[in-house]
C-alpha cells in the first residue's frame, strides 16, 4: 500500500494512494480552495477578467479571455476583427509557453533519466536552448499583445486599451521566422521517446468553432465517442495522409452545464467532473483527436506516430501543438500586418441579456466562465469549470488501466509509472481549486 504519496513536478499539491492488492488508486487534491466565484459576486462586470486571471500564473491569459468573452456575451458585445485576431495571438502564446514549460521541465526528465529539467542543459543542450527560446518568444508575444508576460494589462471588455504598432509586429514576425527550428526540436525530441505501452479506452472532448483548430473560437462541445471522429483514431497511424474529417456535431457551449457535471468528494479540495456521466480526457491529445484536419500542414505527418489509446502520448501531442501554434502565430501576425487595425472598443448593446458564457481552449483543455449581472452591471452569479477538473476522473481511469495491465508490478515501479502518467495529463491543481 502506497499512501499519501506527494506527486512531484506538477503544478500544485496532490497526493496518491495506491493499493496494489486491490489494483486501485485514489487521487487527492490538497490545495486549499480559493473561492474565486464568490469573490466576483457584487463586483462590477469589468473587474472579472482582471480577477480571474489571478487564478493561475501558468494560464492567466486563458482565464482573462474566457472571462472577457463571458462579460461581452452578458453585455451583448461582438468584438471587431482586430480584437479577435489579437486574442487568438494571445491564445497561441499561452499554449506555446505552457506546453514548453511542462514538457522540458516537468515531463521530459521522466524519460531522460533526469531528476530536474535543469539537468537537460548538460544532457541535451540543444533541447534546453530550444526550451528557453520557445519560452522567450511566447513571453514576448504576450508582452507585445497583452501588456506583460503573465497577467494581461491591455485587454478590455469590447476591445483593447492598447494594440501593438506594426513595426513591433514586424520585429516579432522576424523573430518567429528565425527560430522556427526550436519548435521542430520540441516535436523531434518528444517523438523519439519510448512511452510506456498501455491501452486505455479514452474518450476525448474539446470545444470547437467548426472552422479552425480549437483555441479562441468556441461554439460547441464535441466528443470522439461515436460518429466519424472516433473512426479516425484507428486510421491515423496507418495512413501517411490522415483522412480529412471535421469534428462531429456537438452541443452548444450554452448548455455546458448539462454536459459537464461536477461532484464534490470528501477527500479532495477540487471538484471532479464527468462529461455526460462519462470519464473524458481534455487537452492537447483530445484536440488532435477531434480536429486533426485543422492542424498546420507541417504537423499532420506526426499524427500517425501518436497512439490515441495511450494517455502518455499527451506529451507528444503537446509538442505537436507547440509547432502548430507557432505557425498559427506567424499566420495571425501576417494578417494583422496586411490590414488596417480597428481601434474601436465596442460598447454594450441597448438591451443586453445580462447573462453570458465565455469559453476558450486553455493549454490543458476546455475552460468555461459564466456570469450573471444585475441591471447595474454588478455580478450576481459566477461559475468556472477548468480543464483539470474535467481530467481528474480520466486520470483515475487511466491509473486503473496501468495497474490492471501490469499484474506483476512492484510498488516502486507502480508509483513511478503512475506519477509519470499524472504528469502526462499536465494537471494544474491551482486551477482545479479556483
Amino acid at each position: 500500500m502506497i499512501k499519501n504519496e506527494f506527486i512531484a513536478k506538477i503544478e500544485g499539491h496532490g497526493s496518491l494512494d495506491i493499493d496494489l492488492t486491490k489494483k486501485k488508486a485514489e487521487l487527492k487534491v490538497l490545495e486549499g480552495e480559493r473561492l474565486f466565484e464568490g469573490i466576483l459576486v457584487g463586483r462590477p462586470a469589468k473587474d472579472a477578467p482582471w480577477i480571474t486571471a489571478r487564478i493561475c500564473g501558468v494560464c492567466p491569459i486563458a482565464h482573462n479571455l474566457a472571462s472577457l468573452k463571458a462579460v461581452e456575451a452578458a453585455f451583448g458585445i461582438v468584438p471587431n476583427k482586430t480584437t479577435v485576431l489579437l486574442r487568438k495571438l494571445m491564445v497561441a502564446s499561452q499554449i506555446i509557453q505552457s506546453h514548453a514549460l511542462h514538457l522540458f521541465f516537468l515531463a521530459l526528465p521522466d524519460y531522460l533519466g533526469l531528476d530536474s529539467g535543469l539537468e537537460l542543459a548538460k544532457k541535451n543542450p540543444g533541447a534546453f536552448k530550444a526550451a528557453l527560446t520557445l519560452k522567450g518568444i511566447s513571453d514576448e508575444i504576450s508582452y507585445v499583445v497583452a501588456g506583460r508576460e503573465v497577467h494581461p494589462t491591455t485587454t478590455a471588455v469590447g476591445g483593447f486599451n492598447k494594440i501593438p504598432h506594426k513595426k513591433t509586429l514586424k520585429d516579432l514576425l522576424k523573430k518567429l521566422d528565425k527560430n522556427i527550428n526550436s519548435a521542430l526540436i520540441a516535436v523531434n525530441v518528444c517523438g523519439k521517446i519510448k512511452y510506456p505501452k498501455y491501452d486505455v479506452d479514452l474518450e476525448f472532448v474539446s470545444q470547437t468553432g467548426g472552422k479552425d483548430y480549437p483555441g479562441y473560437d468556441s461554439a460547441e462541445i464535441i466528443s470522439s465517442k461515436g460518429g466519424p471522429t472516433s473512426q479516425i483514431l484507428s486510421q491515423i497511424r496507418e495512413e501517411v495522409e490522415p483522412p480529412k474529417i471535421g469534428p462531429t456535431s456537438g452541443t452548444s457551449i450554452k448548455n455546458y452545464k448539462d454536459d459537464i457535471q461536477e461532484e464534490i468528494r470528501k477527500n479532495s479540495t477540487a471538484k471532479f467532473s464527468k462529461y455526460k456521466k462519462r470519464e473524458v480526457m481534455v487537452g492537447a491529445l483530445a484536440r488532435l483527436a477531434t480536429h486533426q484536419d485543422y492542424l498546420a500542414p507541417v504537423c499532420k505527418k506526426y499524427l500517425k506516430e501518436i497512439d490515441f489509446k495511450n494517455p502518455f502520448y499527451n506529451n507528444f501531442a503537446q509538442a505537436v501543438e507547440i509547432l502548430h501554434f507557432y505557425q498559427k502565430a506567424r499566420e495571425i501576425i501576417e494578417i494583422l500586418l496586411q490590414e488596417e487595425p480597428d481601434l474601436r472598443i465596442i460598447s454594450p448593446s441597448n438591451h443586453p441579456p445580462l447573462k453570458g458564457i465565455g469559453a476558450v481552449e486553455a493549454p490543458r483543455g476546455g475552460l468555461y466562465h459564466e456570469i450573471h449581472l444585475n441591471d447595474k452591471g454588478k455580478i450576481i452569479f459566477a461559475n468556472i469549470i477548468t480543464p483539470t477538473v474535467q481530467n481528474l476522473t480520466s486520470i483515475e481511469k487511466s491509473v486503473q488501466a496501468v495497474l490492471s495491465q501490469s499484474p506483476k508490478i512492484s510498488s516502486a515501479e507502480a508509483q513511478r509509472l503512475i506519477e509519470m502518467l499524472i504528469r502526462a495529463y499536465d494537471p494544474c491543481i491551482t486551477c482545479a481549486v479556483h
